[in-house]
């Protein structure tokens, strides 16, 4: 009968063994076939918080038409060939550009034909005079005001320039299109770029660089297209001589470098933590069963992939990036598990006993992790996600799979690697070691805080940008050539009809240029205004040349104009077109000239339209345009430096509000896992010290706390409350199970995941990395080293420790 028990109860659990080995691997198989379908993103932004000045901002950059566009910068590389060389190989390379790839190149104008179309859009000026401009001409007509144009038309016919400034003063003798021109000048050269025409191609002033300005139909955010068209120039540009060479400034190029970066930083991360949780393996675990402790991360992140990707439409490279300090933290229950069945000599007693510290410390994890559900920060929410999951799903495989597999071993007792080690002799009292110890860390905590007082915090967005240093050498060396100053700033004015626009855009430049002066602000309101103000002006021009003054200022010219030898028709064209250019129902597009400014100035997308000014990007003229922006619901403010204070405004805002969360959340949980104040206080000491010494190491590395490292911050809270958690039970209740040795291999594995992120070339993986080792370590050492001497010193029932 007995036998038949034992027989019986083999079979159940050889039974249960094979079907946990089958859910096991169903659950993985289908997780890593879901990763084949799952759509993964590079957009930073998931990084930003959801503030609405930002997030608009950043969505105008990345829909306009500017991000759409490639600028390539020739260079002749050396002296023997000239610029003729250079115009010749640019011709080449733009009659090889085609759609679908490249809509549009603009690297060079007609000279008669961008004369002539300057001098087309000069007949608009009755549309284009104001009220002000009105009251100037009339101020002329009179004796003294003809003598004075008149002789300034002599003198300027006299000049070297005289054969082709003639025709323009026959049409206009007040000169009432100069100013037009004046403008149109500056238009022309509202690029920023000190271009310099020549054989009607853009150069730069030395004359070895040419600017070609591409037009491409690939969306920035658009990564697969993105690839094939910078693949597509690449092989174009293969085909330019030596002597030349092309420095190409597009968000594409940073789109791609980013992604490429993030990729590479995963695989690197991911073979070096391999190679060294192999090494952890061979030189700790010494058991082929360990692998399974291994494996569980690894399956929980598969699992929290697919998982995850059931909830959001993508999911981040970043956050995959992270995907090792995910897989250090998951291992650690399988390793508290693990060491405490080679340990204890009943495997039910052991998974018993360290079941209750793996839960309390996995709960107060995932309650720091669910902070991140509150966060305006879409990543910080997915990472919340798919660490919460994936925390889950290796507690479970811990406490009901790995059990299945693990026996104790005599031979090898891996719970004596570390519980009674001491650098101390053994004549030293425990208490005296207590009183060194804590006197070390109070040391440590006071320099920590102190260096971490003098932390800076980066809100610059450009920190994001992990591109490859060759394409900021390549910026770089485009703006020594063109002489590109800091990007300006925007004023943006959005309307579902573009007159709407137009007229909007009016009012705030006008008001703008009464505060600020039109030197540095330029918009398309002071060339092109709305139509009604065209038509308003036009209407005025009419009523303001009646028969009365044109015949008085024709007797005027006819009179003074003999003192200069000036024909009595002299200026006959001039009366001839005096009433051409009134029909505001113009089409814009017809001028070339016109329509090239408008696009630049104009844009339109499928809610409607923008009208754009820009301003210099300094405080003074920011200050300014908020405050006009303010009472225009319509408008807003793209600024590279407003984008980084509202960026600092609203990270600042959001570490205080999860700190909040996390420092209330985490000592509540605590709390009411150990069910002791003090006991709670011990356990959180890690914490404190962890925190500090991750915020002590910026200053010194040089480094600045941005928006993911208050993400891993909060991970290291997480972290180092479990350690705690951890070594106050070990203290309280001295299980037998090997916590100091799991605690040092738990933190290893984690320090692995964390220290391979210090070989990563994105900036925001390295700095993410040097925070989480930095506050690891000591966490780690805290919690072997201070927790069980204050616990001796001050709770002084020692039950389990030595």
């Amino acid at each position: 009968m007995s036998d038949n028990l034992s027989i019986k109860s083999e079979k159940n659990n050889k039974m249960k063994k094979l079907l946990t080995i089958c859910i096991f691997f169903i659950v993985i198989a289908i997780s890593v076939a879901g990763m084949f379908f799952v759509s993964f993103d590079n957009n930073m932004e998931m990084m930003l918080p959801e503030n609405g000045e930002i997030t608009r901002s950043m969505r105008f950059l990345r829909e306009s038409d500017f991000s759409d566009k490639i600028i390539l910068s020739v260079k002749l590389n050396d002296s023997v060939h000239s610029e003729i060389d250079l115009i010749k190989e640019v011709d080449q390379l733009s009659s090889t550009l085609k759609p679908p790839f490249i809509t549009d190149v603009f690297c060079s104008v007609s000279e008669n034909e961008s004369a002539k179309d300057m001098f087309a859009f000069l007949k608009y000026l009755p549309q284009l005079t104001g009220k002000g401009a009105l009251e100037n001409i009339d101020s002329l007509i009179n004796t003294e005001g003809i003598k004075s144009v008149l002789q300034k038309n002599y003198r300027q016919i006299l000049s070297p320039s005289g054969m082709f400034t003639t025709p323009l003063i026959r049409t206009d003798p007040l000169g009432l299109k100069t100013g037009l021109l004046g403008k149109l000048q500056k238009f022309s050269s509202s690029t920023g770029y000190e271009v310099v025409i020549k054989n009607g191609h853009f150069l730069s002033r030395d004359g070895k660089h040419a600017l070609m300005i591409l037009k491409t139909s690939v969306p920035v955010s658009d990564g697969f297209g993105s690839r094939n068209l910078i693949a597509y120039l690449d092989k174009k540009l293969e085909s330019l001589p030596p002597y030349i060479s092309v420095d190409m400034i597009s968000a594409h190029l940073h789109t791609l470098s980013n992604e490429d970066v993030i990729k590479n930083d995963i695989k690197l991360t991911t073979i070096i933590a391999s190679i060294a949780f192999f090494l952890v393996f061979l030189f700790f675990f010494r058991d082929i069963k360990a692998i399974l402790v291994f494996m569980i991360p690894l399956a929980s992140i598969a699992v929290a992939i697919s998982l995850s990707s059931v909830f959001l439409d993508k999911l981040s490279y970043f956050i995959i990036g992270m995907g090792a300090t995910i897989a250090g933290i998951s291992i650690d229950y399988g390793i508290h598990v693990y060491t405490a069945i080679r340990c204890c000599s009943n495997k039910a007693d052991a998974v018993k006993q360290v079941a209750k510290p793996i839960i309390a410390g996995s709960l107060t994890t995932i309650g720091i992790f669910a902070a991140f559900f509150f966060s305006d920060v879409s990543g910080y929410r997915q990472l919340a996600l798919f660490s919460i999951i994936s925390i889950i799903f290796s507690l479970l495989c811990s406490l009901y799979f790995l059990p299945v597999f693990i026996e104790r071993k005599n031979e090898y007792k891996i719970n004596g690697l570390f519980e009674s080690f001491s650098i101390f002799p053994k004549s030293v009292s425990e208490t005296a070691q207590d009183k060194v110890w804590i006197f070390f860390w109070t040391i440590l905590m006071i320099t920590a805080l102190f260096f971490s007082s003098k932390t800076v915090f980066d809100s610059d967005i450009k920190q994001f940008d992990g591109s490859n240093s060759q394409i900021f050498k390549a910026e770089e060396s485009f703006q020594k050539a063109w002489g590109r100053k800091e990007n300006p700033a925007i004023l943006v004015v959005s309307q579902k009809n573009l007159e709407e626009a137009l007229r909007e855009n009016e009012l705030i430049y006008n008001e703008a240029v009464k505060k600020l002066g039109n030197e540095n602000i330029s918009g398309f309101a002071s060339l092109w205004p709305s139509e009604k103000t065209r038509s308003d002006n036009a209407l005025r021009w009419n009523n303001f040349w009646t028969k009365e003054k044109v015949s008085k200022l024709r007797k005027l010219l006819s009179k003074e104009g003999k003192a200069y030898n000036f024909a009595e028709n002299a200026f006959e064209p001039f009366f001839e077109h005096l009433y051409e250019g009134t029909d505001v129902s113009v089409d814009v597009n017809k001028n070339e000239f016109l329509k090239r400014i408008k696009e630049r100035f104009v844009l339109k997308n499928e809610k409607g339209w923008q009208v754009i000014t820009f301003f210099p990007d300094e405080e003074s003229y920011i200050t300014e345009f908020a405050r006009i922006s303010k009472a225009h619901p319509e408008t807003f403010l793209v600024s590279r430096k407003s984008i980084s204070k509202a960026l600092s405004k609203a990270i600042s805002h959001e570490i205080i509000y999860l700190s909040v969360i996390a420092a209330l959340l985490l000592p509540v949980l605590t709390m009411i896992l150990l069910k002791d104040i003090r006991l709670t206080v011990v356990a959180l000491v890690p914490v404190f010290i962890s925190v500090a010494a991750a915020l002590g190491i910026l200053p010194v590395t040089g480094l600045a706390l941005n928006a993911p490292g208050i993400l891993a911050i909060m991970i290291l809270v997480g972290l180092c409350s479990d350690y705690g958690i951890f070594m106050v039970y070990k203290c309280r209740y001295g299980y037998n199970t090997g916590t100091v040795t799991a605690v040092f291999l738990a933190a290893l594995t984690t320090l692995i995941g964390t220290g391979v992120l210090l070989f990563a070339k994105h900036p925001l993986l390295f700095s993410i990395g040097v925070t989480l080792f930095t506050g690891l370590l000591a966490g780690f050492l805290s919690s072997v080293i201070a927790v069980p001497s204050i616990y001796r010193l001050w709770i002084k029932d020692n039950k389990g420790y030595y």
